[in-house]
């Protein structure tokens, strides 16, 4: 089981990356918009956190159950504004994921 918590955060990790990675890459263009890879980065972020959670659960280790539902009411207004994003193609979008998704970390960092 400590394994499968692993594999849940370094997937985690890489969808983290892929979001903050994306917006950091197309904020270097003129017209940045929403693309399918941030709906997919934040989906994976949806369902490693959900398993990152069950994992620590099965464990008996702590889990703060505010932080995650404030990091789980953050990841899906990030999958839902990505969604809209690419439906509208509206540069609000865009900064408005970014703006989730480092909120998101600081509260996963910063939250003890």
């Amino acid at each position: 089981m400590e394994t499968l918590r692993y594999v849940f955060l370094v997937f985690h990790l890489f969808g983290f990356a892929a979001l903050l990675g994306g917006i950091f890459y197309q904020l270097r263009g003129k017209d940045p918009v929403t693309g399918g890879y941030m709906v997919t980065s934040a989906v994976v972020q949806l369902v490693t956190g959900a398993g990152l959670i069950w994992t620590r659960s099965s464990l008996d280790l702590p889990v703060i159950d505010a932080k995650m539902g404030v990091k789980l009411a953050l990841d899906a207004l990030v999958a839902v504004t990505a969604l809209m994003g690419m439906r509208d193609k509206k540069p609000w979008a865009f900064y408005s994921v970014g703006t989730f998704t480092a909120a998101a970390v600081v509260v996963a960092v910063a939250w003890t």
